[in-house]
Parts: structure tokens; C-alpha cells; sequence
């Protein structure tokens, strides 16, 4: 696996590759890449055929993950082992130019529009600063629409603009080296909440985070926010894992963990259902009068962490709006957006445009009501504490990827952290392959082409939400007193 990924991040120094972005104006790709492109000839081969490489590449690294995966499940694979593959991998894909996507450059524009031109990016949008040198290679979707990410990246990517005003290269390497960082630490993280409470699958934990291709060429190569998400997640688990009276109790430990999740949140939104989660299976078993001070603790950590990050972004709704969207303007393999279309097209068809579109908002719509019945039934399971965080955390959050009207290979890392420890092996099954799907997607990068599996999500979807329901129906049953 690691020499697969040292192959792709060579073929991303040739010219015209499939896997690399263009890079904006004073930016050059990292020169050891395009050297070693240069003299093993893949700066010689058109696209075409580099792209036909590219996914045959992938598709050997996602079996030869099959094969690790199936390996660490049986105890034939050390965490050590898995833990030093990983950080040549990720540190591979960092110094590697940037792959598959545009994204880090819409960072930097949102950075710089606070940090160098002075402007609130949840106010002002890039095209407002169409001489920046980030915002003249920001994706087209993203030039009139203002910050969807939390204040804790807008000023996180405020001081690496800020930090570097006039290096495009080091702008990129800082936020590539971060991403890599934060996804090695959410895989440190979840081994140690495997050693903790479960040591058979700590191998194997690590090995879905740190080695699976998604995360390691689209989330980490393309230096997605996502990355930055996934280290508190973890983070959270592996303080759960620590101790049994955890969940019941505002000890600094679960103070701790309600910090974490807080700030996942202020970083993207999106993950909202995690803490969610966790501030109901907190205080659920309470009575009323303890669950109102356990309640009030927790939230005044959540409303003083958003205060203070918010601050110096506060300028009425505007503030709201953009974060309201959940953090996404485009779709790649959405089951819901699939359903939605196919509805809209009938509706077109029978009763004009109008009627289309109403249908498609009335599908995506219906799709998010499916995720908070599910989420209710997921909050209403009874079971031990870290793997029922485990199993919580991440099945919301893969549902929740599922039901969006758009979803994107990096979106992965959300559910990622949790998926080695989860009680269900087959909601662990749909997991990672959602992963192995995204993984081929988006390949050539520029225009985005390749695999979507539409379909296929869509039965996965289906999948998911049979399983929770029955579990829920099953755990229902054990409840019930006998007659």
C-alpha cells in the first residue's frame, strides 16, 4: 500500500496528470515529484493513459485494503505495524502536490479574506477579490458563496495565510502537513480506544483511518477540512474508552469530551448529530432535577466555545446563514440527490419546471426526515458506553453522510474513527464500503470524472437504515417487560 501511494503522488508530477489540480499563480508542484515523474517516463504518457493507470492503481490499493482489513480482523497484523505504514503514507500524500481537488484553495481564499484583505468571509464572498491568487483558482460553485466552515477553521486558516502572505507553496504544505497530521492523530487516537476495549480490532481500527485510500489520497492529498473533523471525533472516543462512569457524570473527562465534540462542530457544522448524541446519553438516565444541572454544565461549555470563536465574525444573520447549509454545494454520488432527480424528471415531464423542482426539495426533504427518525432510534439504544459511542457516533454520522443531498469522497472522515470498533459488523461492512467506493471517484481530478455509484450508495443507504431499525426493534423487544 505504501508503495501504491508513492506511485500516485509520483504520477501527480506529470504534466496534464489526473491527479493533481492546477495551482495558482506562484505555486509549482513539489519538485521531486515531477522529477521522479520525468524519469520513470510518466511525463511522457498522455492523460488518457495516465488516468487509465490512476484507477487501476487505486483499484489494486482498495484490494490490497481488502486484504489488510480481512488480515487485522483475523490478529495477523501488528498496530505497530499499521501505525508506521500509515505515517509514510500520510507523509507521502502531504509533500505530494495537491490531489484530486480544488478545496485548499477556497480555504486560503476564506483565510485571506479575513487575514489579508480585512473582510468577514461569512459577509464578503471570493469573487469580491478576484485579483487573490487563491481566489482566481477557486472553484467555480464557491466565488459567490460566503464561509460554510465553522469560525475555528476560518481563523485556523487565517493564521496560515496570515502566517505565510506570500508563499502559494507554503500555504498549500501548511494546510496539506495538517491535514496529514490530524488524521495520523485520529488514528493514534482511535488505536488507543481500541487497546482500551476492544485489543483484537485495535489493528484494524488503526488501518481504516490511517491507510484506507480515501482518506489517505482524496482527504489528506487534497488537504480537506474533513481531516481536522475526524482528530477531535477520535479524540472524544478515545476519552470515553478511558473510564466506565463517563458517560454519566460531569467529571472533567466527559467535560473534556463535550469540548471536543463542541469544537468538531466549530470546525464543520455537519457533525452537529455527534454532540447531539452525546449531550442526550449524558443526562438521559438521570432524574429530571440532576439532568438539568448536567444539562446546563455541558452546554455552557458549547455556548462558551461558539461565543468566543464567533466573535470576531459576528455581523447579524449573515453570521447563520451560511453555516445553516451544513457545509456543502455540490454533490458526487448523494443516494438522496439520485432520487431527487429521477422524481424532478418525472415531475418535469408531467407538469412543468416548476413541479420538478418543488419535487426534488420534497425527496431531499423526505430523506433528511428518514435520517431524524433514525437518529431517534439510534439515541433510544441502551448499551455499554464506549462501544455504544462507537456504534452511536459513527452510524449517525454514516447515515447522516448517506441522507445529504450532496456527498464527497473526504466526507469519509467523519465516520472513519469509529468504524473499527463498532459492536455491528455489518453497519462496519457498509461503512467501509462507502469508503471504497468514494475512493474511485473523482478521477481524472480536472473536471472531476470517474465512478459516482449512485446506485449503489442508494442500496447501501438502504441497507444502513433497515439495520438500525431492526436493532432498534430487537432492542425494544429486550426492554419490554415479559407478560
Amino acid at each position: 500500500m505504501v508503495t501504491g501511494y508513492f506511485v500516485l503522488t509520483v504520477i501527480a508530477g506529470a504534466p496534464d496528470s489526473p491527479m493533481a489540480t492546477p495551482l495558482p499563480s506562484g505555486a509549482q508542484s513539489p519538485r521531486w515529484s515531477t522529477f521522479l515523474a520525468e524519469r520513470v517516463g510518466f511525463s511522457h504518457l498522455g492523460r488518457p493513459v495516465l488516468t487509465a493507470i490512476s484507477l487501476l492503481l487505486m483499484a489494486g490499493l482498495l484490494g490490497a485494503f481488502t486484504v489488510l482489513l480481512l488480515e487485522a480482523r483475523s490478529n495477523r497484523v501488528r498496530l505497530s505495524a499499521v501505525l508506521i505504514a500509515g505515517a509514510i503514507s500520510l507523509g507521502l500524500v502531504a509533500i505530494a502536490p495537491v490531489l484530486l481537488s480544488r478545496d485548499v484553495f477556497s480555504y486560503a481564499a476564506y483565510g485571506r479574506i479575513y487575514a489579508i484583505h480585512h473582510h468577514n468571509p461569512y459577509v464578503a464572498v471570493p469573487a469580491m477579490f478576484s485579483g487573490d491568487p487563491f481566489v482566481s483558482l477557486t472553484a467555480g460553485q464557491w466565488l459567490h458563496v460566503h464561509s460554510l466552515y465553522g469560525p475555528l477553521f476560518t481563523l485556523f486558516s487565517a493564521s496560515i495565510v496570515r502566517t505565510w502572505p506570500r508563499s502559494p507553496d507554503a500555504t498549500i504544505l501548511a494546510f496539506k502537513l495538517t491535514a496529514a497530521v490530524a488524521i495520523g492523530a485520529a488514528a493514534a487516537f482511535t488505536s488507543i480506544a481500541a487497546v482500551r476495549v476492544r485489543p483484537d480490532r485495535a489493528a484494524l481500527a488503526a488501518a481504516i483511518v490511517a491507510l484506507n485510500p480515501v482518506v489517505v489520497v482524496h482527504t489528506v492529498g487534497g488537504a480537506h477540512v474533513d481531516a481536522l473533523i475526524a482528530a477531535p471525533l477520535a479524540g472524544a472516543l478515545a476519552l470515553v474508552a478511558a473510564g466506565r462512569d463517563v458517560v454519566r457524570s460531569s467529571t472533567l473527562r466527559a467535560c473534556a469530551v463535550t469540548a471536543l465534540l463542541a469544537l468538531a462542530c466549530l470546525i464543520k457544522v455537519v457533525v452537529t448529530p455527534a454532540l447531539v448524541l452525546w449531550l442526550w446519553w449524558i443526562v438521559r438516565d438521570d432524574p429530571w432535577r440532576m439532568r438539568i444541572r448536567t444539562l446546563a454544565v455541558h452546554l455552557s461549555i458549547v455556548v462558551g466555545l461558539t461565543a468566543v470563536l464567533l466573535l470576531p465574525f459576528l455581523a447579524g444573520s449573515h453570521t447563520f446563514v451560511s453555516l445553516a447549509t451544513l457545509g456543502g454545494v455540490e454533490s458526487w454520488a448523494s443516494p438522496s440527490r439520485l432520487v431527487a432527480r429521477g422524481v424532478g424528471s418525472v415531475a418535469r415531464s408531467l407538469a412543468g419546471a416548476g413541479s420538478g423542482s418543488v419535487a426534488s426539495k420534497v425527496v431531499t426533504g423526505a430523506f433528511l426526515v428518514a435520517f431524524a427518525t433514525l437518529f431517534w432510534r439510534l439515541a433510544a439504544r441502551r448499551t455499554a458506553a464506549a462501544r455504544a459511542m462507537a456504534d452511536g457516533w459513527g452510524t449517525s454520522l454514516l447515515l447522516l453522510s448517506l441522507a445529504l443531498p450532496y456527498l464527497l469522497p473526504w466526507y469519509s472522515a467523519w465516520f472513519v474513527p469509529f468504524l473499527g470498533l463498532m459492536a455491528d459488523e455489518l453497519t462496519m461492512g457498509v461503512g467501509v464500503a462507502v469508503t471504497g467506493l468514494l475512493a474511485l471517484t473523482i478521477i481524472p481530478a480536472d473536471p472531476p470524472h470517474g465512478l459516482s455509484a449512485w446506485g449503489v450508495m442508494l442500496a447501501l443507504f438502504a441497507v444502513l437504515a433497515f439495520r438500525i431499525a431492526r436493532r432498534a426493534d430487537e432492542s425494544a423487544a429486550l426492554l419490554r417487560p415479559p407478560a
